[in-house]
């Protein structure tokens, strides 16, 4: 099995001690997680990944060469909004189609940022449509920047002096180039989306039961529906316990320390109300998973953070067992 993890967050990186980097690095297992097989884990590079992308579609050495040093695919590749989404659907895609993985993890960042991983692949086709490529490509062709630039002395002025005039050349000599890689990544953006929707591709949503997560998750299940992709279960972190986790002793008679009594009687209401708070988280998860028929993990609240294996190991007990809501 290999991670690829493209959480900023980092917590997943660090617990299971991977740096960034695009190639999968062996995880040690503790032995008491009791796991077979082996584990490898990474963490996405866009920039390398982007640029190995040109590498594979640019026509000619040449054509890589020219794109690899334009000022524009420098900025664009590592900084443009947008490119890690897609990037992490292609290391993706790479890492799928190898053959060399029982399975592939995809971690992402929170669930509100999920959902541009969700659209990147569409995002990328669209702009890659060939309507939209020959209108990019303009500035390269006799209608393009030149036409602004003879038919508009005072347009062409404002552009100059917003981006500059080596600026637009930088721009106009990008889109060539990249002309030779729309098809290229126009199908691979394709063959991306179809592994999304595969049947052997599974969607977990990581969340708590707190109400303040319910509605950005079920935004996110919904997402899932409307493209048909499958969910196969919550992750639930932080849940509360039953009560039965609280049963509280035979206090006996009072000993004669101060206030022993509203000390008892304050311990005494505890299981109820913990009760009543489990009782509204219940309904929390019931009404996430509506229509869903998934599976649910409760992870219970352990008081410390993951930060390392022997973290994600205490976490394993709780993920074998799974309950339909």
């Amino acid at each position: 099995m290999v991670v690829l993890t493209i959480d900023p967050a980092r917590r997943l990186a660090d617990a299971l001690g991977v740096r960034v980097g695009n190639e999968p690095s062996e995880v040690v297992l503790p032995p008491e997680l009791g796991a077979t097989g082996t584990l490898h884990a990474l963490m996405l590079d866009p920039k390398e990944t982007f640029d190995r992308i040109v590498g594979r579609f640019a026509p000619t050495p040449y054509a890589r060469d020219r794109i690899y040093q334009n000022h524009i695919y420098q900025h664009v590749s590592a900084n443009l909004a947008g490119v890690q989404e897609y990037m992490a659907m292609e290391r993706l895609y790479e890492l799928a189609s190898d053959g060399s993985w029982d399975c592939v993890v995809l971690d992402t960042p929170p669930t509100r940022h999920a959902l541009d991983f969700l659209a990147a692949p569409d995002r990328m086709a669209n702009l890659m449509d060939e309507g939209v490529m020959r209108w990019l490509v303009l500035p390269a062709s006799r209608g393009g920047w030149r036409m602004i630039e003879r038919g508009s002395e005072v347009l062409a002025r404002v552009l100059e002096r917003l981006v500059g005039h080596s600026t637009i050349a930088d721009i106009a000599e990008f889109f060539t180039a990249f002309q030779a890689l729309w098809e290229g990544f126009h199908e691979r953006s394709v063959e991306v989306r179809r592994l999304l929707s595969a049947p052997s591709t599974r969607f977990f949503l990581v969340t708590t039961p707190a109400p303040a997560a319910r509605a950005e998750a079920r935004l996110f299940v919904e997402q899932l529906q409307q493209h048909k992709q499958p969910l196969a279960g919550f992750l639930l972190n932080r849940c509360i316990v039953g009560p039965k986790e609280l049963e509280l002793p035979d206090f006996g008679a009072d000993p004669g320390t101060p206030h022993w009594a509203e000390t008892v009687a304050a311990l005494q209401v505890l299981p109820e109300r913990q009760r009543a708070r489990v009782a509204v988280q219940e309904q929390n998860i019931a009404d996430l998973a509506k229509g869903t028929q998934s599976p649910v993990w409760r992870i219970p609240d352990l008081g410390e953070g993951v930060h390392d294996l022997a973290g994600v190991a205490r976490l394993a007990v709780y993920m074998r067992p799974a309950v339909a809501v």
